[in-house]
């Protein structure tokens, strides 16, 4: 049985919302689309909506700013009684429990506190015994650890006594709430999402979009992926940067702090950006909430976050809330420059020739929306997730739902774009390379690069088509490795700071 030595009197609303979406119908199941029917970029392919919601059930509280002791009481067993166990939050220094077993054998021997997450991890503290008060103290996170608020837990106890016999108690749920400020809790039937900082004035708003966003993009997940989480996730929005970073530690800040996601806590972190209103906020955060939901599901239901980067971040991105006009965008791109290949990893930090970052996750949600409407919908799509579960790589896994070669799916993607196919030199181009004519210097010796641009690209295969390998300054002294000419363009391998990979000549040598 569980009692509370205090109760906060947070303020409860229940709210069950007919939602008639105007955001479009239906994401159709098991779509297939000819690849001869592929549109060109003047006919982008339809993206995802939300499915209509007849009803989002969604319970908003406040939740937090003062401290509770929580006790947690256990029936006797054999020669053990256990007593009244209390917790208490001291969040963000962490948890502190107590406990007064006895033993009708004897002395109590040690007492060791066991944490239970929700995807099924934990962690264990030996709790010590103070004598001034005559209980035993678990205390973890106590430096904070980089432990999260409203971290979700099951609990439990192993207490020896000095005969060596031992009991283990029964399992009680906790959370690690946060008692020096109030949160908002929104309650759905597939995420709980605390947050503070934003929509003060009117929390509702943005729980019933939240709540929306997620009820709406869960069927494709559950379609997508097979089945739903084993677990209800939890999702944690602080006010700020700084604030997210208090969890490091008691009057620690960290302004280069970020959101991150933890499968094994079940739990998703984000902060609210700073000078954005509350309308901008909503939607994003929705689309946030439902991006990170679905890294879980690739956790959860996949075995891990498995394959390249454009396929984890652009399936979390075509399986969220609203991935954005990724099309739009490269079909644009393709006009100023070519794409990197699928086979490797996409640049993600590299600004593009549109003045853009992120090219993984328009490459990635293009490709998902593309195969899930080119090649049998979900049901292929579901294919591949299975294939994976059974150890598959995510190239095999394409070509065993397919039935093609990722070599001829990747081209007749890149159509879609209205970009050229690539030849198996494009992505081998080392492979074909021919001696330079007429090298600027020899192999081994050094050169300094231009003024312009200031952050000169290196590339992992002499190719322009060919991925960031990393980037280099400006006006730095570079070591030639390699050189080769291809196509009538000479590309140069070199070392520029440690940053070793490719540059066309005219980067070497400037306008």
């Amino acid at each position: 049985m569980q009692s509370h030595s205090h109760t906060h009197q947070g303020i409860v609303a229940f709210f069950m919302v007919a939602v008639g979406l105007a955001l479009g119908g239906v994401l159709a199941i098991g779509l297939v689309l000819p690849v001869e029917a592929s549109p060109g970029a003047q006919d982008a392919l339809p993206t995802p909506t939300l499915f209509p919601v007849d009803e989002v059930p969604y319970a908003l509280e406040t939740v937090g700013g003062a401290q509770e002791t929580l006790t947690f009481e256990y029936a006797p067993d054999g020669p053990f009684d256990l007593g009244v166990a209390s917790v208490t939050s001291q969040y963000p220094r962490g948890m502190v429990f107590t406990l007064v077993p006895e033993s009708s054998n004897g002395a109590i021997e040690d007492v060791i506190l066991f944490l239970r997450y929700a995807h099924g991890s934990g962690t264990r503290v030996v709790a010590e015994f103070d004598s001034a008060r005559e209980v035993w103290v678990a205390h973890p996170w106590e430096s904070g650890a980089g432990q999260p608020a409203w971290t979700h837990f099951e609990f439990y106890w192993r207490v020896r006594d000095e005969t060596g016999a031992s009991v283990d108690s029964v399992a009680y749920e906790a959370n690690y709430s946060d008692p020096t400020r109030e949160w908002f809790r929104l309650e759905t039937p597939y995420y709980v999402v605390y947050w503070f900082g934003m929509a003060e004035d009117a929390p509702d708003q943005f729980a019933r979009e939240a709540a929306r966003a997620i009820a709406g993009t869960h069927p494709r997940r559950v379609a997508g992926f097979g089945r739903e989480l084993s677990y209800t996730p939890v999702g944690v929005i602080y006010g700020s940067r700084e604030a997210m970073s208090e969890m490091v530690g008691s009057g620690v800040t960290n302004p280069t702090a970020g959101g991150y996601t933890s499968d094994s806590l079940g739990i998703t972190v984000q902060f609210v950006p700073p000078d954005r209103d509350d309308a901008y906020l909503t939607e994003w955060l929705a689309h946030v909430l439902t991006h990170e939901l679905t890294h879980l599901y690739q956790f959860d239901v996949v075995g891990g976050a498995r394959g390249p980067n454009w396929w984890t971040e652009g399936q979390a991105d075509w399986f969220a809330y609203a991935a954005g006009d990724y099309d739009a965008r490269l079909f644009n791109l393709a006009t100023l420059q070519d794409l990197p290949t699928l086979s490797k990893p996409v640049p993600r930090n590299i600004e593009q020739a549109d003045g853009g970052l992120y090219l993984v996750y328009d490459m990635g949600a293009s490709f998902v929306n593309w195969l899930n409407l080119t090649y049998g919908g979900m049901e292929t799509h579901r294919q591949v997730v299975e294939l994976m579960q059974r150890g598959a790589a995510l190239y095999d896994a394409l070509e065993q739902a397919t039935g093609k070669p990722f070599f001829d799916l990747e081209n007749e993607w890149r159509a879609y774009i209205d970009l050229p196919p690539f030849t198996l030199a494009d992505l081998d181009p080392a492979s074909a390379l021919e001696p330079v004519i007429d090298p600027l210097v020899a192999v081994g010796e050094t050169i300094t690069l231009p003024s312009t641009p200031p952050l000169p690209v290196v590339l992992e295969a002499p190719s322009r088509a060919a991925a960031s390998s990393g980037q280099c300054f400006a006006n730095t002294t570079v070591t030639v490795l390699d050189m080769g000419s291809r196509d009538g363009e000479d590309f140069y391998k070199v070392d520029c700071m440690g940053q070793i990979g490719w540059m066309p000549r005219d980067q070497l040598v400037g306008p």
